[in-house]
């Protein structure tokens, strides 16, 4: 082993060394706890850096970004720089791909812990933070996770939930067929989708608690719409979705520094003005929305109070297409029940929720596949059940 100058005169006896002193600094011995079992992060942050060890075998087997940045410097570089990240959140993640194990302060702490995982690739702790949020997914935070999930993935709701069969089979043969054709969600893809899913299916539910957070005005449009247009939406009364529209058209046009006049509200709000279900609200609440703020244009607003008012004398074959359609969209009640969630987790297991809500999903979804696609498929799957057991 290599020592300073300095202690080499110090053992032989004499003073300083003759001739220059050197001006590297000396060369620290290698350590023996980091002989490349480990490997250093160094978080650079805004006024200190930090630095987080971790165990490399666990970071190069975990096949995330970690790993490609530690095979990138080809094994041998103990020192890595990560920039833009919480030095707090960054450890709890290393620690997790050494220990398999992680624990969740909030849901704001796991939507963070959701963008490391999203940032690093890693798609088990992608799966396991969507499984957390749906467990303790909550109204209070609902907006936020629904908001969190636009920017992982191109938003996009399945279009028919995943749902379990609906009569078991006694033909064994017949279950271990079903075991092998799971329909839940298998990438995190597939688990983003049905959070999103279960976010809107909770919204569908306690929508007049949502609505009045003040979280909601702040929803882009594209946000708010995808709310706004659900039919399944639980509402005492349409005035409730009317005044969300009235407050979120005021603080847009605040937003985008413009006059709020009732046009300018108008078109920042566009076809969701048509989204309330005008001729399920009576007369008084009508006049009293439209006192507020005028989402309708006249001749629209005529029609819908002449129909309100009984007074309408002209037929249904008098009125337009467009009309008929908006005649017809006015009316449509909503469900009693909204559909049930995608199960991913205990909180959005069907037991969980009233008997006749699980009938009116049942309901509804017989009702998409039509009675007789439903009657023939039932029926050639049961043959198909008698021969497999015959044959078995």
């Amino acid at each position: 082993m290599v020592q300073p100058f300095n202690n080499l005169s110090e053992a032989n006896g004499g003073g300083p060394p003759a001739g220059p002193r050197p001006t590297a600094p000396p060369m620290d011995p290698p350590s023996p706890a980091n002989d490349g079992q480990y490997v250093d992060f160094l978080v650079l942050g805004n006024k200190e850096n930090y630095l987080v060890r971790a165990e490399r075998k666990a970071i190069l087997d975990s096949n995330t970004g970690l790993a490609q940045m530690l095979s990138a410097g080809g094994g041998g570089d103990s020192k890595h720089v990560v920039r833009d990240v919480d030095r707090n959140n960054f450890e709890t993640f290393v620690r997790y791909l050494e220990t398999k194990f992680i624990k969740f302060a909030s849901a704001t702490h796991t939507l963070e812990m959701l963008e490391l995982a999203t940032r690093y690739q890693c798609r088990q702790l992608e799966i396991y933070c969507v499984k957390e949020l749906d467990l303790n997914l909550h109204v209070d935070h609902v907006l936020e996770v629904y908001r969190a999930l636009w920017f992982y993935n191109s938003i996009a709701p399945p279009k028919v939930p995943p749902s379990g069969p609906k009569r078991r089979s006694r033909c064994p043969r017949a279950h271990k067929g079903a075991a092998h054709t799971s329909t839940g969600p298998l990438t995190p893809e597939e688990y983003f989708a049905a959070l999103l899913t279960n976010c809107l299916q909770l919204i569908d539910m306690h929508a007049e608690e949502v609505f009045g957070q003040e979280a909601m005005l702040t929803l882009r449009f594209p946000e708010l719409e995808m709310i706004v247009k659900r039919d399944a939406l639980q509402l005492s009364s349409e005035t409730v979705l009317l005044d969300l529209l009235a407050r979120w058209s005021l603080e847009d046009c605040k937003r985008k520094h413009i006059d709020p006049t009732a046009e300018n509200r108008r078109r920042a709000l566009g076809a969701l003005c048509y989204a309330p279900r005008y001729l399920t609200m009576t007369r008084r609440e009508f006049d009293a929305a439209r006192e507020r703020i005028e989402l309708l244009d006249p001749a629209e607003s005529q029609l819908v109070s002449d129909i309100l008012t009984g007074g309408m004398r002209r037929s249904a074959a008098n009125l337009t297409p467009e009309q008929q359609a908006l005649v017809a969209r006015f009316r449509a009640p909503r469900p009693d029940f909204p559909l049930l969630p995608v199960q991913l987790s205990a909180r959005s297991q069907p037991r969980n929720y009233p008997k006749k809500m699980r009938k009116a999903a049942e309901e509804a979804e017989r009702a998409r596949d039509g009675p007789k696609k439903g009657c023939c498929n039932r029926l050639l799957l049961n043959c198909c059940s008698v021969f497999a057991c015959i044959f078995d």
